[in-house]
C-alpha cells in the first residue's frame, strides 16, 4: 500500500491539541517515553521554529516527511497526556511516509502503552505498517491477527484493508481474501464494494506477479477459492492476453454469482489489451546492443544476443524496433557508443562486464537512455536515464534475506567463499537481513585450495569453543568426558554462497555430521552441480533461481521450449543468458516506451524497478530433491 495513500486514510491525526489543556502532571511512564524520544530525536532538518500541529501537517502536504516527524516528536515532548500519545503516533506516521520505519519503530517503541482506546487501535496499525515496511512480515502478520474488529466502519475498513496486504507479504493468501471479504461485507455503497473488489484482485495479481505461490483447492469456501482462481487468471492475462475471456467464462461457469464477476472482464481484459500507462506514443531510434561479440567472453555475449534478438522478433512486424548489434571485444566503448549514435540509435543496452559498464556510464554521449548488462559500483552515480540490469548472486542472496526475516528466522550463520565474490554476496545478504531487523549470529570464509572447509565450519558454528569446554572440564574433574558436537543455540537459518558445486558438496554432510542439518540452509545456485548426480548431497538445501530453470508448465515453459533451438547446443544450465538477453529485450522495449507498469513477468525473475534505475528480480523458490531441484513455497 503506497504510503502516500495512507497518510490521506489516518484519521487519528492531531489537529491544533498543543495548548495548555489543564493536565498538569504526566505517568511516570509517560515521562519515561518522553525522555527517551527526546534522547533519540535529531535535529530539525526543516521547519525550524516553533512547533504547532499546522506547521507538521504543512510540512507532510509538502512530502517534507522528516522535518514533519521530528516536529511532531517534538509536539510529542511538549503536551502531557493523551496529546502527547496523538502527536507521537502522527510522528510514526510521518516516519514511514518518509520510508524511515526504523525511526517509526523507535517512536512507538517510546510509547508502547496507555492512551484511548482508539489511540490503542492506531499505534497496533502502526506496529504492523512498520514492520511491514522493515520487511518483518511474520510479525506484521501475526500483531494484526491480534487486533479485534472495531466498531468504528472507518476503523475496521482500514484494519481490514492493511491485513490484506500484509497477509499477501507473510504468504497468507487465503487470509488476505478473507480480510477482503470482510472489508466489502462492512462496505456501504456500490462505489465502496466495487472499491474493495478491485484493490483485493489488483493485489491478488501483484502478489502472484511477486511470485507467491497460491493454491485454490486449499479453500474449502467456495467464495475464498473462486478468488484466488481470479486472482492467478488476473496475473496470467498480464503475461498473455490471449486466452483471458474465455478463461473468465469458464471461470464464472464454476462460481456463478461470484462478486469478482462485476470487474473482471473490466479490469482483466481492458488492462492487458492496452497500452501501459505512461507509455509514449512515438519512441524513434533504433536500439544499440553492445556485447563483447568476440574475446573470452564471446560464447556468453553470444547467446545474449540471441535471446534479445528472439524476443524482438516476436514483436508485431509492423511495429517491430530495429536492432544495430556492436562488438564490444573489437570496439571501445566510446567508440560503440559514439557509432551507434551516429547511425541513429535512441536506445542502448549493454555492455556487459563490470569495466565495460563503468565506461560506458561515464563516456555515454549526452543523456543517451541506456540498459546496463550489469551493475555500476555500488558507490556509483548512475544519472538520469541510466538503468542496470544484471544477473547478479546479490540479487539471491537478498530475496533470501527477506525471506529470512518473513519467516522470523531471522539469526543467520553464514559462509562464503574468501574473496571479492564471497564478500559482495555475504554483504548483500547481512545489509538485507540487517534492514529486516535480523543480525549474522556468526560467519566464516572458506578456501577450496586451502582444504580448510572443516576448520572454517567448525568454528563458525560454535564446536570448536564446545570443544575447549570439554577440555577444561576434564582438566578440573580429571574424568573422561563424551563429547558429542552441537551447533551453537543461536541460528535459526544458514546461507552458504558459493560458485563451486565441489565446495557446496562438502559442506551439507558436515553440518550434517556436526548436528546442523536440521538448520534451514540457504544456498546460492551458482554452487549446484549441472549433473543432477553432484547434487545428491546437498539433500534439503533451499535457494532461489530463474523461472526459466526451474518452470515445468506455464508461459516461461512455452517460451523456453519455442526457443530450445537457439540455445540447447550450450546445454540448459548456459541457457540462462539466452533468457537474460530475452528479458533485456522486454525492458528495453518497456523503458523506451516509458512504461509504468511495474512488475513485468519474465524469464529471469518477476522485474521491478527501483527508484535509482536497478532492475530487481523476484525469483522463484526451489529445493533440492534427490538431486533436482523441486518448485516449493518457503512459507509453507
Amino acid at each position: 500500500m503506497p504510503r502516500q495513500t495512507q497518510t490521506a486514510q489516518h484519521d487519528h491525526h492531531p489537529r491544533h491539541r498543543q495548548t495548555a489543556s489543564g493536565r498538569l502532571g504526566l505517568a511516570a511512564a509517560s515521562l519515561l517515553a518522553l525522555l527517551v524520544l527526546g534522547a533519540c530525536t535529531t535535529g530539525p532538518v526543516d521547519g525550524t521554529g516553533p512547533a504547532s500541529a499546522d506547521r507538521a501537517e504543512r510540512l507532510e502536504k509538502q512530502g517534507n516527511f522528516t522535518a514533519a516527524a521530528q516536529m511532531y516528536e517534538r509536539l510529542a515532548a511538549q503536551n502531557p497526556a493523551p496529546d502527547n500519545l496523538d502527536f507521537a503516533l502522527a510522528a510514526a506516521h510521518a516516519w514511514l511516509a518518509g520510508n524511515r520505519p526504523d525511526d517509526a519503530q523507535r517512536t512507538l517503541d517510546a510509547f508502547n502503552a496507555g492512551g484511548t482506546p482508539a489511540q490503542a487501535f492506531e499505534r497496533e496499525l502502526l506496529r504492523a505498517e512498520t514492520a511491514t515496511a522493515r520487511g518483518q512480515y511474520a510479525a506484521a502478520w501475526r500483531d494484526l491477527s491480534a487486533v479485534a474488529e472495531p466498531a468504528n466502519p472507518a476503523q475496521a475498513t482500514r484494519l481490514f484493508r492493511t491485513r490484506q496486504d500484509v497477509a499477501l507479504r507473510a504468504g497468507q493468501p487465503l487470509e488476505a481474501v478473507r480480510a477482503g471479504i470482510a472489508r466489502e461485507r462492512i462496505a456501504t455503497t456500490d462505489a465502496n464494494r466495487n472499491s474493495a473488489r478491485r484493490d483485493l484482485l489488483s493485489d491478488l495479481r501483484g502478489a502472484i506477479d511477486r511470485g507467491l505461490r497460491i493454491d485454490p483447492a486449499a479453500a474449502r469456501e467456495p467464495l475464498v477459492r473462486g478468488w484466488l482462481e481470479i486472482g492467478q487468471i488476473a496475473a496470467s492475462a498480464g503475461r498473455s492476453p490471449m486466452g483471458a475471456e474465455a478463461a473468465i467464462d469458464r471461470w464464472r461457469t464454476r462460481f456463478p454469482g461470484h462478486p469478482a464477476a462485476t470487474i473482471a472482464y473490466a479490469d482483466i481484459i481492458a488492462p492487458a489489451s492496452r497500452a501501459p500507462a505512461g507509455a509514449a506514443t512515438a519512441a524513434t531510434g533504433s536500439i544499440a546492443l553492445l556485447l563483447p561479440l568476440s574475446g573470452s567472453n564471446a560464447a556468453v555475449a553470444q547467446l545474449i544476443r540471441d535471446g534479445f534478438l528472439a524476443s524482438m522478433s516476436r514483436q508485431p512486424e509492423a511495429t517491430r524496433t530495429a536492432v544495430q548489434v556492436y562488438d564490444t571485444g573489437t570496439l571501445s566503448v566510446s567508440a560503440a557508443l559514439q557509432t551507434a549514435q551516429s547511425e541513429g540509435a535512441g536506445f542502448v543496452v549493454g555492455p556487459l562486464t563490470r569495466e565495460q559498464v563503468q565506461q560506458a556510464a561515464e563516456q555515454r554521449p549526452g543523456v543517451l537512455p541506456m540498459l546496463l548488462l550489469n551493475n555500476l559500483a555500488a558507490d556509483a552515480f548512475p544519472g538520469a536515464q541510466l538503468f542496470q540490469y544484471a544477473l547478479a548472486p546479490e540479487d539471491e542472496a537478498r530475496q533470501i534475506a527477506r525471506q529470512l526475516n518473513a519467516a522470523g528466522q531471522q539469526r543467520a550463520l553464514v559462509l562464503a567463499p574468501a574473496g571479492e565474490w564471497g564478500t559482495r554476496v555475504a554483504t548483500a545478504f547481512a545489509d538485507e537481513l540487517v534492514r529486516g531487523g535480523g543480525r549474522v549470529a556468526a560467519q566464516g570464509n572458506y578456501d577450496l585450495a586451502r582444504n580448510d572447509i572443516t576448520a572454517v565450519i567448525t568454528a563458525a558454528l560454535g564446536v570448536d569453543a564446545a570443544r575447549a569446554r570439554q577440555r577444561r572440564l576434564q582438566q578440573i574433574t580429571g574424568l573422561s568426558l563424551v563429547h558429542e558436537p552441537k551447533p551453537r543455540a543461536d541460528i535459526d537459518a544458514i546461507f552458504v554462497a558459493g560458485y563451486q558445486s565441489l565446495a557446496m558438496r562438502q559442506i551439507n554432510p558436515q553440518l550434517r555430521f556436526f548436528n546442523a542439518g536440521g538448520v534451514p540452509t540457504y544456498i546460492t545456485q551458482d554452487g549446484l552441480d549441472p549433473d543432477e548426480r553432484g547434487n545428491r548431497d546437498l539433500e534439503g538445501m533451499r535457494f532461489v533461481d530463474l523461472p526459466w530453470m526451474l518452470e515445468p508448465t506455464g508461459p516461461v515453459a512455452d517460451t523456453r521450449s519455442a526457443t530450445e533451438s537457439a540455445w540447447s547446443a550450450r546445454g540448459k544450465r548456459q541457457s540462462r543468458y539466452f533468457a537474460f538477453g530475452y528479458d533485456a529485450a522486454t525492458l528495453a522495449l518497456a523503458l523506451r516506451s516509458g512504461q509504468n507498469a511495474w512488475p513485468v513477468p519474465g524469464m529471469t525473475g518477476r522485474l521491478a524497478l527501483t527508484p535509482e534505475g536497478r532492475v530487481e528480480r523476484n525469483l522463484d523458490w526451489a529445493r533440492i530433491k534427490d538431486g533436482a531441484p523441486e518448485l516449493f513455497d518457503p512459507l509453507r
